[in-house]
């Protein structure tokens, strides 16, 4: 019976899965633009740039300027976070890795 429901409802569901497939798509792309790095220096030498032209007062420049900052510092924060949790899921792997007779006789 669930099968021949599946494919009742594939009209229905499959659509929904469509959309639930790009609105994961557009958080994931969304997600990278946010810590990217590289973007955010932009951002700051454009502000910058902007600021020395006269297009930014020195408030609205020091007010855009401590956003990328903190931005900056969490994109940061959240790398060094994720080499962490990498270098510890290393360890846990080399640590579970079962060993064999030849590997015990070279101890």
């Amino acid at each position: 019976m669930g099968a021949i429901a599946g494919l009742l409802l594939l009209p229905f569901a499959a659509p929904v899965w469509g959309f639930r497939f790009v609105l994961e798509r557009l958080r994931d792309e969304a997600d990278a633009v946010l810590r990217d790095e590289g973007r955010a220096f932009a951002e700051l030498i454009d502000l910058s740039m902007r600021h020395k032209a006269g297009e930014l007062s020195d408030a609205e420049y020091e007010e855009q300027e401590e956003e990328l900052l903190a931005r900056l510092s969490s994109i940061r924060e959240y790398r060094q976070e994720l080499e962490a949790q990498s270098h510890e899921d290393d360890e846990e792997y080399d640590d579970d890795w079962p060993l064999d007779d030849a590997d015990e006789e070279m101890r």
